[in-house]
């Protein structure tokens, strides 16, 4: 079976990056578009390089495929945003310490769990879902993160299609040399440093000097 064929209510994971973008092309592709029983969800931290903004603007304009951008709040759980307005100094970073009283750590990552995985429930549930597949993009070469994956909710099902194809890290970054828009953030040593959020307690040491 096709994995990128879509049939049921599916939330696919946009961070921004390159084999995200690459996961959301290949179900365009495959699907002649965006099927109705499908959401494109971004998480917004406003810890994202601009450049991350701005190529998710692109993908959601050249494509013709709407994203939905969605941050943390700590009234209603979550806000629907756009390119234009959406938070780009750490505001949904700050909400979630407040209401913590505590810094996000390596012990715990509820800045994960509050402003992403969390935020992207609240919505599909407000929509009315009761169950979906949660579309991750995870490479073959990632096989360590996908053993990792488990669903975080009764509710979710993970499912990787890029992982399940094969695709490697050597396929997404061909694509995006020979497409006619990319991600303005470089690769070091075959990793895009500045994806995700700047600074992340999670970066290795080098890589936060060189940011």
């Amino acid at each position: 079976m096709n994995p990128f064929l879509i049939t049921d209510n599916t939330a696919i994971s946009f961070s921004g990056g390159r084999t995200s973008a690459y996961l959301l092309w290949k179900v365009l592709q495959e699907n002649k578009g965006l099927p109705d029983c499908a959401r494109v969800l971004f998480c917004n931290t406003g810890k994202e390089d601009e450049a991350t903004l701005d190529f998710i603007h692109a993908c959601e304009t050249k494509w013709n495929v709407p994203i939905v951008w969605l941050e943390y709040r700590p009234d209603s759980k979550f806000e629907v945003v756009d390119y234009e307005s959406a938070s780009r100094w750490g505001e949904p970073f700050e909400y979630i310490i407040q209401h913590r009283k505590m810094l996000p750590n390596t012990r715990a990552r509820f800045c994960t769990v509050e402003l992403k995985i969390r935020t992207m429930r609240r919505y599909l549930q407000s929509l009315g879902w009761e169950e979906w597949d949660n579309m991750i993009g995870i490479r073959a070469d990632e096989q360590r993160r996908a053993v990792k994956m488990k669903p975080d909710h009764k509710s979710e099902t993970p499912v990787m299609p890029l992982y399940s194809a094969g695709v490697q890290k050597s396929e997404v970054l061909e694509f995006w040399e020979n497409n006619d828009f990319d991600l303005q953030l470089p690769v070091v040593n075959g990793e895009t440093i500045g994806g995700n959020c700047d600074l992340c307690f999670l970066k290795a040491l080098p890589k936060i000097l060189t940011l």
